[in-house]
């Protein structure tokens, strides 16, 4: 079959993005032919993408062939209308929120203008990604077609512009409606969508088209063992790969830091960010890379570097959970704009400064402090702490398997627990946020696993509103579900993993028999 992925959006990263190149890779392994419409001009570097066609004029009166994957960028003019404000290397960014309605438009139909060709090829499914713009693209496209496509529920989208935006809904309900089944990753996401369209579920036939499908994990990416020195040599010369490829990274040298007391600080860290390509592996990775130790646990965060992710409140908790095992190292993986607010929060901590802490933290409400914020501050010593830039799966693979605890602690909604499918299938064990789409994952978990699941569980504030997490309770809570988590892993303290290896067995045996891609692609294109 000729299967199409309609995605306003890069291919890597996190999210949707990563939702998108597993999907398509997936449907090559299986033999289709596939063409994704996204927005990377830089698609074209990526090992698993066969042919990349800029512009509308540009895309062939073919479709590709079998067991190919052809990335189609589709003319938008420069203008990228995005859910959360970012950085996008040659474009104009705007959020959703704040473009007019003609900007909306052009870009609708400058993509569906691109997506009409394609279907000029012969198409038999369409998936497209997000409640908006990407269905009603579609819908506009295949008009009069009888090509039947599907909608694949991500939360950005929703939360971000649908709920805060009256305007956009009728876009999410004309693609909607049109749509043949409606896919969320989570029952928490059937529920969500359900409560956000009250007024127009039974117009856009939400009770009858919405499937629970979980987004997932490719077993061949990730994968368990392997020593020390072996994994961190090949991360090391992955990484150097991708610095080749994207040399445009942060590099510490370079970095014109605002001290605290700074007028705006938020702003002033914001400008900071736009000095480096933030989807890039620090340019200076290797030079600063400190080798990681047989008898030291390391914790991980990978994922986005925004408010809502508790990468704040991890590194505030951090603190607390190195005093108590000194020999614990944090890696925190990721990219986003602020990135800078964690460089000045660390900085701070590590010389010890309160004042500087505090602004850092607080600058655009990125940290939940408590009201006494000075009782949890406390020194980190210098080198505890590793912050990477992005990382991609070929970096990903490596270094994941050094780690014994991932953590997925997000204050928002989440409409499914990606990272920690990833982390599981790496045999990394994941403490989640027991709240919204992460809970299936712990659900999941529970099934096979019930003493794993009692470990990953990370409680919201008991009374709190349900699937929003408060970060000052997180900061109190987390480093003891961490200790738990480490006692349970290491008995007989860190240079003994034979428990570990244990137990990352049996995440894994859950991961894939779970949340297999292949699994997961077959149950996309069911009747």
């Amino acid at each position: 079959m000729h299967l199409v992925l309609v995605h306003g959006y890069l291919l890597g990263g996190a999210g949707s993005n990563v939702y998108t190149t597993n999907i398509a890779k997936s449907w090559k392994r299986q033999g289709h032919a596939v063409t994704i419409l996204c927005q990377d001009p830089s698609a074209d570097r990526l090992d698993f993408v066969d042919e990349f066609i800029v512009g509308n004029d540009q895309i062939p009166a073919s479709a590709p062939k079998a067991g190919t994957i052809r990335v189609v960028v589709p003319d938008i003019n420069g203008l990228l209308l995005v859910y959360w404000y970012d950085l996008y290397e040659g474009y104009e960014v705007k959020t959703m929120v704040n473009c007019s309605l003609d900007e909306i438009e052009a870009n609708i139909k400058g993509t569906a203008n691109g997506l009409k060709k394609v279907i000029a090829q012969g198409v038999d499914r369409i998936l497209a990604n997000h409640a908006i713009l990407s269905p009603v693209i579609t819908k506009r496209a295949t008009e009069g077609t009888g090509i039947p496509y599907d909608v694949k529920i991500h939360g950005s989208s929703i939360i971000f512009s649908v709920k805060n935006r009256s305007e956009l809904r009728r876009y999410a309900l004309e693609g909607i409606k049109h749509c043949r089944k409606l896919i969320v990753g989570a029952k928490y996401m059937a529920g969500f969508v359900q409560e956000t369209f009250e007024a127009e579920k039974e117009e856009m036939g939400l009770l009858k088209k919405t499937v629970i499908i979980p987004p997932g994990m490719d077993p061949e990416v990730f994968q368990l063992g392997g020593s020390i020195s072996e994994r961190q040599e090949a991360f090391l010369a992955s990484v150097k790969e991708f610095i080749k490829r994207k040399p445009g990274g942060r590099r510490a040298e370079n970095i014109k830091f605002p001290d605290h007391t700074t007028s705006d600080l938020n702003k002033a860290l914001e400008k900071v960010v736009e000095s480096y390509d933030l989807r890039a592996a620090d340019a200076d990775l290797c030079e600063r890379w400190i080798p990681l130790e047989e008898d030291e646990a390391v914790i991980c965060f990978f994922g986005k570097f925004q408010e809502t992710k508790g990468v704040g409140e991890l590194l505030v908790a951090f603190a607390n959970i190195v005093e108590r095992f000194p020999r614990s190292r944090l890696l925190l993986i990721g990219y986003g704009g602020n990135r800078e607010h964690l460089e000045g929060m660390l900085a701070a901590m590590v010389q010890g400064n309160f004042e500087a802490f505090k602004a850092y933290a607080e600058a655009g409400n990125f940290v939940d402090l408590p009201q006494e914020a000075a009782k949890c501050f406390r020194q980190i010593p210098p080198g505890r702490v590793m912050m990477t830039g992005l990382l991609e799966h070929p970096q990903l693979k490596e270094i994941l398997p050094l780690c014994s605890i991932s953590v997925m602690v997000s204050k928002a909604l989440e409409a499914f627990g990606m990272v920690s499918v990833e982390a599981m299938s790496a045999g990394v064990l994941p403490l989640c946020h027991d709240h919204t789409g992460i809970s299936d994952v712990i659900n999941t978990v529970q099934e096979i696993e019930p003493e794993l699941a009692s470990i990953m569980r990370v409680g919201i504030r008991p009374g709190g509103v349900h699937g929003v997490a408060d970060g000052a309770y997180l900061i109190e809570q987390l480093p003891n579900k961490v200790e738990r988590a480490l006692s349970f892993l290491y008995p007989n303290g860190f240079r003994d993993n034979t428990k570990r290896r244990e137990v990352s067995a049996q995440l894994r045996a859950v991961a894939v028999a779970k949340f297999s891609w292949d699994v997961i692609c077959k149950s996309i294109l069911e009747e």
